[in-house]
């Protein structure tokens, strides 16, 4: 999907300090919806690919930015998500400090030039989610939202499904075009990282090794993002896992008719996220 554009007939541009703003940055693109507030209502979802090296990426947002005025619009309140799998890690909390959190975070993943360390605490979890984005990309969403603060978009989806510590455990599955991340939890999140994939074979066989490490066989698995019941990761997944769904958008708020062209679950956390 290479760009999208859903535009309620009721969307208005004059009436933007009535609506609210939701952005999603990851792998697969950038997003953005906006929910009516006197309607409780979706009205606008605009997605669009953004490939290349992650050094331009602040430049194509720029050109986004200036082509569409709607992101220039005073919105009643804005957030945004943003998502990289493969620069993000977890640690338990007693473990983190401001003062030594580069320290941690490279005893994991590498943190490279122009990257800066953000962080968010999982209370629920008694964990701390660090992740390394890219300097300048920070510095151009601040400029264009004063005052904003960037979600992890995994903790997103964690917290709208598994939002406190039980007894059932469960395995989230976050699917990217070529990465997964993968969280094991119950009463404490006993498993979390992220894998390059190419296809359903690589998927699975990082989720039994998962289950065989963490040693949990009764689990529910929850798959979020680019994965829809027909397709083949999700067939071939229920071959192996008796209890498999795909997560759903939030019954809390009503969407335009158009929302119904929605292909798979990949908008699904920006659209949970903004309620």
């Amino acid at each position: 999907m290479q760009h999208l554009l859903l535009v309620d007939e009721t969307f208005d541009l004059n009436f933007t300090q009535e609506y609210y703003l939701s952005i999603q940055i990851n792998l697969d693109g950038f997003s953005f919806c906006i929910r009516d507030r006197l309607q409780n209502k979706y009205i606008y979802l605009f997605h669009k690919e953004v490939a290349g090296k992650p050094e331009f990426l602040v430049k194509k947002l720029s050109d986004m930015y200036a082509e569409n005025e709607v992101l220039t619009a005073d919105f009643k309140a804005t957030s945004i998500l943003c998502a990289y799998p493969d620069k993000t890690t977890l640690i338990p909390d007693g473990y983190f400090s401001d003062d030594h959190a580069s320290e941690n975070y490279e005893l994991n993943r590498e943190l490279k030039n122009g990257e800066i360390m953000h962080h968010q605490p999982v209370h629920s979890y008694n964990s701390v989610l660090q992740v390394a984005i890219p300097g300048r990309l920070k510095e151009f969403l601040q400029e264009k939202h004063p005052g904003i603060f960037i979600q992890n978009e995994f903790l997103s989806f964690l917290e709208h499904d598994h939002p406190k510590p039980t007894n059932d455990p469960l395995m989230l599955v976050q699917l990217y075009k070529s990465q997964v991340t993968i969280c094991v939890v119950d009463d404490t999140i006993r498993f979390f990282n992220s894998f390059y994939y190419q296809n359903e074979n690589d998927l699975l066989f990082y989720l039994l090794n998962v289950t065989k490490a963490t040693e949990v066989e009764d689990f529910k698995l929850i798959l979020n993002g680019v994965v829809n019941k027909r397709s083949a990761v999700y067939h071939r997944l229920r071959q192996y896992f008796k209890d498999v769904s795909i997560v759903e958008r939030s019954s809390d708020v009503y969407y335009s008719y158009l929302f119904d062209q929605l292909p798979d679950a990949r908008f699904v956390n920006l659209l949970n996220h903004g309620l």
